[in-house]
């Protein structure tokens, strides 16, 4: 895919008057026209703005939001940005993730990229590890860039980020259903993906499961999600059986540091559980998780799923390697990047009203492999 761009706005360049040589000169800063400016005079966003100055294939605008824009631009005397290193000025879109090795936010940030080209988007990754200061860096990157909107793969502390957030600046978020953010959102049905994994479960015969994860907290209604979902529907479906949670908490500096935590907790955890014979199965967070459990059981001398059963969650692409074969729940990774940046594009252009909240909630699917089976004899 190609590299991120980041766009700079540089001062506009304006012709003085009352000379009989046309000489260019440059105001100063506080005096210098920018999309921004010529945006607000003509009542639409940057991106429509850059997009009918530069006269970008494949996008139509209606006559009178292209009259609107060439007379707020001739009014105000703007002549034009350029992009860092020549040529026109492109809208750009601010994508957030967590990080950047699970491949669950590679692929999904893949997607953005793909969808944004064929729109006419440069795209920048921006990294947060969880933390609500880089999530508000993010937000305040994306404004002093003069980003067209941001798309945020997951937002941790999405009160305090919306709180912030300038309602100009479009925003579309990736992540757990909830019907309290009043943001355009793709979401998930985390507590049914983990009902999901429990009917499985219990139709193979587990009674015992060990639910392997990193940090359980408000910041990660993902995880807590699906935990709560299996824990319900396990429940029910097998009364006389258990969940046994095990968790360790990760800052985000640590997974700043270290690549690998999802597999070093997932492998550290299950570890501390094999000696409790009562327990046949484990249920991993994610399937990088997942793949530290694998590791763990099979350097016990144990086999999957002869001993143990294990399954995971978002089907990232590795989980169907020969040696792998992870049962693990499909979170269509690609449509809901390809989906969100549609959703961005719409409030971009002004065809979506910014009163209106659009959620686009996608099903779960099963797809089972090697790594379940019904449970050895206790």
């Amino acid at each position: 895919c190609a590299l991120p761009i980041l766009m700079v706005e540089q001062e506009a360049q304006f012709m003085t008057a009352g000379t009989g040589n046309s000489q260019r000169i440059r105001h100063s800063a506080a005096k210098k026209v920018t999309l921004a400016h010529v945006a607000k005079a003509a009542g639409v966003s940057q991106a429509t703005v850059s997009m009918v100055l530069n006269g970008r294939e494949g996008v139509s605008f209606a006559d009178e939001t292209i009259a609107a824009v060439f007379s707020a631009a001739e009014g105000l005397g703007y002549r034009g940005g350029r992009r860092a290193f020549g040529g026109a000025t492109i809208p750009s879109v601010l994508v957030v993730a967590p990080n950047v090795t699970n491949p669950y936010y590679s692929t999904v940030i893949q997607a953005i990229q793909q969808a944004a080209g064929l729109r006419g988007y440069a795209t920048s990754i921006y990294t947060t590890y969880r933390s609500l200061d880089k999530e508000l860096e993010a937000l305040h990157f994306a404004r002093g860039m003069g980003m067209s909107g941001v798309i945020f793969t997951m937002l941790a502390h999405p009160e305090a980020v919306l709180e912030k957030a300038d309602r100009k600046l479009p925003m579309v978020v990736i992540g757990d259903r909830r019907q309290d953010l009043s943001v355009d959102t793709v979401e998930l049905n985390n507590y049914d993906a983990g009902s999901l994994i429990a009917r499985h479960m219990h139709e193979l015969g587990h009674k015992h499961l060990a639910y392997i994860s990193t940090t359980l907290d408000e910041a990660n209604p993902i995880r807590t999600q699906r935990l709560q979902g299996l824990r319900d529907t396990f429940g029910q479906l097998c009364p006389e059986g258990s969940v046994q949670v095990k968790s360790r908490d990760i800052s985000p500096e640590t997974e700043l540091e270290k690549l690998q935590i999802e597999h070093l907790v997932g492998r550290e955890l299950a570890r501390k559980c094999l000696d409790d014979k009562k327990i046949t199965a484990f249920v991993a967070v994610n399937d990088m998780v997942a793949y530290g459990v694998i590791d763990a059981v099979r350097e016990g001398g144990f086999s999957i799923p002869g001993d143990y059963s294990v399954c995971g969650f978002d089907n990232i692409f590795p989980s169907g390697f020969a040696g792998i074969d992870l049962t693990t729940v499909e979170h269509y990774m690609r449509d809901k990047g390809r989906n969100a940046l549609d959703i961005l594009h719409n409030k971009i252009r002004g065809t979506a009203s910014d009163r209106n909240i659009t959620r686009v909630e996608y099903s779960h699917q099963l797809i089972t492999r090697a790594s379940t089976a019904p449970p050895r004899a206790v």
